[in-house]
């Protein structure tokens, strides 16, 4: 008989809520390459988009996995904080977290096999594969341990912001020879930096009892918003400039709502400072970086896509 609660369990293990941004990133750089390439192979796409998917996948379990101890600890867990607390609640087994790491990670090895014969066993392709998994798991997982050595947030940012659209484009032609990723890119790093920033917040308490060096730890809350906010003008600064890069492109204004939102979201960050809680109301900042993300993922996704027409 199927055990309802161990699917729903493992559904809130699994973190699906953090998978959306990289999915659109992944397809705005697949767009791309058709865009400047003509030419778009739907095998590529959903094989490529399986493994990303599975580096994801990997990525939550071990950290599921080694900051249990810091879950345990954990006072101010919120929906995008604290884990998914199925380990701490005993619902799923360190074994069986440890069990289902291995078997994503042999799932992976697989279909990156097939994605490397697929691409005419491009070397760019397997680069990127190997970086993609052991900057992956290496958030949490020894020995690089990012986010126990002040760089988990910046591991997130490049994860999500230039690996992922470079994945989309190099899945498709093999071969990475598009500056225009880099440059779309930035905004998507640059907010993605504010979320995961802001997330340590919560955490500052039980991450200190494990040694885990976050942003917000190494720095503390309130210089954690003045960062936040810094990184979330730069994201608009970035809005502005591609706006004059594809200024002969149709609806290149919308890249304008990135400054305008970034300034919204810089006062509230700011305003934030004026209050000694810095917790309180945390969930609801990261929630609005989370729009920030958005708006930086789908806003060049929709102009590519409107380009092609």
């Amino acid at each position: 008989m199927i055990n309802k609660h161990k699917i729903t369990s493992w559904i809130k293990v699994m973190r699906l809520e953090f998978y959306s941004m990289p999915f659109v990133v992944y397809s705005l750089g697949a767009l791309i390459s058709y865009k400047f390439n003509d030419f778009f192979f739907l095998k590529n796409y959903l094989v490529g988009y399986f493994i990303i998917f599975l580096i994801e996948l990997a990525t939550v379990l071990t950290n599921e996995y080694y900051d249990f101890e810091a879950d345990k600890l954990n006072k101010n867990v919120g929906r995008f904080t604290g884990g998914s607390r199925m380990l701490v609640e005993n619902k799923i087994s360190l074994r069986e977290t440890k069990i289902s790491f291995i078997f994503v990670v042999m799932l992976f090895l697989v279909l990156s096999l097939y994605l490397f014969k697929i691409t005419f066993y491009s070397n760019q392709v397997i680069l990127l594969l190997g970086i993609g998994l052991i900057f992956g798991i290496s958030y949490t997982a020894p020995p690089l341990k990012f986010s126990y050595r002040g760089l988990g947030e910046i591991d997130v940012a490049i994860i999500h912001g230039f690996y992922v659209i470079i994945c989309g484009y190099v899945f498709q032609k093999a071969i990475l020879d598009n500056n225009v990723l880099w440059v779309i890119a930035i905004p998507i790093f640059f907010s993605s930096l504010v979320g995961v920033s802001l997330a340590g917040i919560p955490d500052i308490y039980s991450d200190r009892l494990v040694s885990k060096k976050t942003i917000a730890l190494i720095i503390g809350p309130k210089n954690t918003l003045i960062f936040s906010a810094i990184c979330s003008l730069i994201t608009g600064t970035f809005g502005i400039f591609l706006f004059y890069v594809f200024f002969s492109w149709q609806l290149d204004y919308l890249y304008l709502l990135l400054p305008l939102y970034s300034i919204y979201m810089s006062y509230i960050f700011l305003a934030k400072l004026r209050l000694k809680n810095y917790e309180l109301g945390i969930s609801r900042m990261i929630f609005s970086s989370m729009i920030l993300i958005a708006l930086s993922s789908f806003i060049p996704l929709i102009i590519q896509m409107v380009s092609l027409f």
